[in-house]
């Protein structure tokens, strides 16, 4: 069976159906939150980041978000931080790869455990500091055909989903968000009644939102926390069947395009079958090698035993796998390595060493939903360290038994990130093939228009900044001028246009800072390299011939400059690890300054560049230049006229 042969892995719910479950019906909302008095009444310091909850995609190792997370104390006015940033903006896709309850743990709670109260488990985050997130698209996402797929998939066989963070850019997930309830559980006091008055947001205490937008003031600034995930449907009279049309045309262009990445991907399979067969057969004949791997596998015999002990301390029980079975599998594998009668033998016993690895990865992804109830202490302590060496070896080991050439890895990483990006795009494409009247989040974008008119009234001096998922533009190749982007800015436009100061988005993967010719004085920004694995390249990239139409439609979007950084540029020092970043947000009465903040992967470790290097493009011709890099300082953000970046 083929990687992309099921017609799409990921579900998207139509818009109806999330309004028609998470807008709470009744009394009309404020959706109104009440934050503490900030430190200054006009001014204030705080952080955005989006696209970041993917840490389980690294395995053991320090991951990209765990990286920006801890740069991010040097900014915050939290216990064990060095700063004065008095809030946290997250700007959607929580957790990868679905929003699975089950990753809550390896993906948010660790990350930002020194934002959280060491009391907090999944099921009850209280933050120590504002952090104050919207959805994003993969915080909606369910599974269609996953199971099936995972199931059947040769490359994703026997041990070697251990190595699925080398082969795959992204992680394979076992369950979905249940159309974002697990997201709402996490954040949401779905309860709140702000009919009344405004939900109280206490750090320490209570730190739920509203709903999954609401509205707060902070620091001299009306904040506006949008849900853009069901703002691109169109109105009732705009062209419904004709975007129906269009999205059943994409759908059949798009399967099209997996049916080629399958079959890339397929030979690229077997080529991978060939020669870990032949890398078998000469482990099997040298008895270096299979002493290597048999301390490899006695290591991950003691971390079996040790999750054990560890799993009895906390009191908790995997129903579905008994951990003293699973040893005895192994530790059968590893006595038929130590002492093969003959060279098929030692063979065979590799095999079932990678047989019985394939259990020990399911009690590891086990071990995370008992991970997720227990709160801050030595047990959880405990299990979470035997948990992490055991992953550790038993990656080891695997690779040991099973592993992949560095061509043909980098060659199946980039197949799957295009698979991604064309099963994302299914996901989108079906849901506005499908689309209806009561698609069209009338109630948001009515909330919307309301609370800036009545922020204008009543706080004229006010800054007014909104922030959500989907950007208004991006010039990130796979993103740019896609219909999610393109359709909400048709939306929100006649709204924003002459009413807000400052937009902050995700969902690409890039840091990007953007002038338009429709919001000429609007400060536009996308931070979607707050820790997830895959940054992506900008159509900006006068070297990438295969974007030169993606240019094009930038240009006839309006987009007249833009500064860019993610995937490049490299290092003074010639370092051209990905740079991760987050976003320094500084309001006064005059002005507002935002400034990137590099995260930069040097090896297995990181490092800060503050201010970093990115890509410049002053402008947009219809022939692209080469860009060049320069390092931003930050871009000032002003009332009545445009933002203005700040080189050196």
């Amino acid at each position: 069976m083929g990687l992309l042969s099921l017609s799409h892995w990921l579900r998207s719910a139509p818009d109806r159906d999330l309004i028609r479950r998470w807008t709470p019906p009744g009394r009309a909302m404020t959706h109104e939150l009440r934050l503490a008095a900030p430190a200054a009444a006009d001014r204030c310091r705080f952080l955005a980041l989006g696209d970041s909850g993917d840490s389980d995609a690294v395995g053991g190792q320090q991951s990209p978000q765990e990286a920006v997370a801890q740069a991010m104390l040097a900014d915050l006015a939290v216990a064990g931080g060095g700063g004065t940033a008095e809030l946290v903006l997250h700007l959607g896709d929580v957790v990868y790869m679905t929003g699975e309850r089950r990753l809550y743990d390896r993906n948010f709670r660790r990350p930002y455990a020194a934002l959280l109260t060491p009391e907090s488990t999944v099921d009850n985050l209280v933050f120590q500091v504002p952090f104050l997130p919207v959805p994003g698209n993969h915080d909606y996402y369910d599974l269609a055909g996953w199971f099936d797929w995972v199931a059947q998939v040769p490359l994703l066989g026997r041990g070697l989903q251990a190595l699925t963070k080398d082969l795959f850019a992204f992680s394979i997930p076992e369950g979905g968000s249940d159309m974002g309830r697990v997201y709402m559980d996490a954040f949401v006091d779905r309860h709140a009644d702000t009919s009344a008055g405004p939900l109280a947001y206490r750090p320490g205490h209570a730190t739920r939102l509203p709903n999954r937008y609401y509205h707060f003031t902070h620091g001299g600034a009306d904040f506006f926390a949008l849900d853009s995930n069901t703002l691109n449907a169109p109105g009732p009279s705009d062209g419904l069947q004709a975007r129906r049309m269009e999205a059943k045309e994409r759908i059949e262009q798009l399967q099209a395009e997996a049916r080629q990445i399958d079959r890339q991907l397929g030979r690229a399979q077997r080529e991978l079958d060939v020669w870990q067969t032949e890398f078998r057969e000469r482990a099997a004949a040298d008895p270096s090698a299979r002493a290597e791997i048999l301390g490899l596998a006695r290591a991950v015999a003691q971390d079996l035993d040790r999750l054990k002990q560890a799993l009895d301390g906390a009191g908790a029980t995997l129903p579905e796998l008994d951990t003293a079975t699973v040893l005895a599998r192994w530790d059968e594998a590893a006595e038929d390595l130590a002492n093969p009668g003959a060279e098929a033998d030692a063979l065979e016993a590799l095999e079932s060493l990678d047989e019985a690895g394939e259990d020990a990865l399911h009690l590891l992804r086990a071990v995370e939903g008992v991970v997720l109830e227990l709160s801050e202490g030595p047990a959880r302590d405990q299990l979470l360290s035997a948990r992490a060496a055991l992953e550790e070896h038993l990656t080891a080991c695997g690779e040991g038994v099973a592993p992949s050439p560095p061509e043909l890895c980098r060659r199946i990483h980039k197949l799957s990130e295009q698979a991604l990006d064309v099963q994302r795009e299914l996901a989108d494409a079906r849901k506005r093939a499908r689309y209806r009247p009561a698609d069209h989040d009338q109630e948001q974008f009515a909330w919307l228009d309301a609370g800036l008119r009545q922020a204008i009234a009543e706080r004229p001096d006010h800054w007014r900044i909104v922030y959500l998922h989907h950007p208004l533009y991006t010039s990130i190749g796979n993103r740019v001028e896609k219909p999610d982007v393109r359709d909400l800015r048709e939306n929100l436009l006649p709204l924003l246009q002459g009413r807000v100061h400052l937009v902050l988005a995700g969902h690409a993967h890039a840091f990007e800072w953007l002038r338009s010719r429709e919001l000429p004085n609007v400060g536009l920004f996308v931070s979607g390299g707050g820790g997830q694995v895959s940054l992506r390249s900008s159509v900006l990239d006068a070297s990438r011939r295969r974007y030169r139409e993606r240019y094009q439609l930038l240009r006839a979007a309006g987009v007249v400059e833009a500064a860019v950084a993610g995937k490049g540029p490299a290092a003074d020092d010639g370092e051209n690890g990905p740079l991760f970043h987050y976003l320094r947000v500084d309001l006064t009465s005059e002005s507002i300054r935002v400034s990137p903040v590099g995260v930069r992967r040097v090896g297995e470790s990181y490092r800060v560049e503050d201010p970093p290097l990115v890509y410049h493009a002053a402008a947009l011709p219809p022939r692209r230049r080469p860009w060049v890099a320069r390092r931003l300082g930050g871009v000032e953000v002003f009332r009545d006229r445009p933002p203005r970046p700040l080189w050196g």
